[in-house]
Formats: structure tokens, C-alpha cells, sequence
């Protein structure tokens, strides 16, 4: 198997911009640059289109004082325990599909509540297949669908989402089995007194 350029070599560690070797530095150091990225685009809604350019500028935004790879499509096959996601030189093609659709539905505006969890559920679980990048993917993923909601006048309120059932969800959604993720994504959008 090619030794992965995203890590250091012999190592599991991400290569980083900070020059981090020890894992448990590294994952301190992302988790508090990742929720002051996360806390800025909160309150500063990052302009796009909503399709694959426009992610991956979430992701360069979330992970780019990390990273120096943040932003760009994944070049190795990833997978965790029982997920599988998408083939580097399939990226592109899924994602454009994806987001044509989304276009096609201007962006989820104007559904009501039960129209806007089926439709959510549905590219929250299209998008989580594709995974473009190394690593990141699922926070980038709720912050440009956090961001999509709002803009369509609804609210994702993902710090009360479950995190162990969310990922048994998402890798049931791998497998085209989308009734969990709803379940989940039910009880964190547009909560009452939010």
C-alpha cells in the first residue's frame, strides 16, 4: 500500500502547519482552531453558491489555519469501521450531481418543516458519502448545511446532535438507509424557543 502524503511519514499524524508529530497535540490544537473558525462563520455567513467550490471554501475557512491541504479534494481512498466513501477520481463527478440538485431546488427556500428535514436528511446523507477531504469532512459538512438552513429560514442546532448515534446514522445513510439520520436531524432542527 502508497505510504499517504497527507501524514507524516511513518506516522497516522496529519502533517499540519504548526509541525505537530504528537496526536494527542494535534487534536488539541484542532479542536481550538476548528470552533474559532466554527464561532466566526457563525456570526459571518461565507458567500457561495452552495455547491462543491463553495464547500470546500467552508473547509479551507474551518481548517486552512491547520492544515495546508484544507480546502482541496482528497487525492487517497479514505474509509472508517464500516463506512466506505467515495473514490478520489469520483469526487467531482458525485458532488456536481449533488449540487445540480440542490440548485434544482433552490436551496431547500420556502419548504416547511417536514418538507425541509426530508430534503436535509437526503443531502446531509449524499454529501457525507462523497467525504472530498482528508479529514474534516463532517464539520465542514454541518457548518455549509448550517449556513444553507439559515438562509432558508430554518436552524440546525448541531452541538445537541448525539455524536456516536450520529456516525451509526451516517454510515447507515452509506447503505441508503436514511431513517436514523432523519431521526436524529429531527430532533435538531428548528427546536422550539431557538
Amino acid at each position: 500500500m502508497a505510504e499517504d502524503p497527507y501524514v507524516y511519514p511513518g506516522t497516522a499524524v496529519l502533517r499540519n502547519n504548526l509541525g505537530l508529530h504528537d496526536p494527542r497535540e494535534l487534536s488539541r490544537a484542532e479542536a481550538d482552531i476548528v470552533r474559532a473558525a466554527l464561532a466566526v462563520l457563525a456570526g459571518r455567513p461565507l458567500p457561495g453558491g452552495y455547491d462543491l467550490a463553495h464547500w470546500q471554501a467552508f473547509h479551507s475557512r474551518i481548517f486552512g489555519g491547520l492544515y495546508p491541504w484544507a480546502g482541496e479534494l482528497r487525492t487517497v481512498q479514505i474509509a472508517k469501521p464500516g463506512a466506505f466513501y467515495a473514490r478520489p477520481e469520483h469526487i467531482a463527478g458525485y458532488a456536481q450531481g449533488i449540487f445540480a440538485e440542490l440548485a434544482r431546488e433552490r436551496c431547500l427556500q420556502g419548504l416547511d418543516r417536514g418538507a425541509f428535514l426530508e430534503r436535509l436528511t437526503h443531502y446531509h446523507a449524499e454529501m457525507y458519502a462523497v467525504h472530498p477531504f482528508r479529514e474534516g469532512n463532517t464539520r465542514s459538512l454541518r457548518a455549509f448545511l448550517g449556513q444553507l438552513a439559515g438562509q432558508a429560514r430554518h436552524r440546525v442546532d448541531w452541538e445537541h446532535l448525539d455524536h456516536e448515534r450520529s456516525f451509526a446514522a451516517n454510515v447507515r445513510s452509506l447503505n441508503g438507509q436514511n431513517d436514523q439520520l432523519r431521526a436524529l436531524l429531527e430532533q435538531i432542527v428548528d427546536l422550539p424557543g431557538r
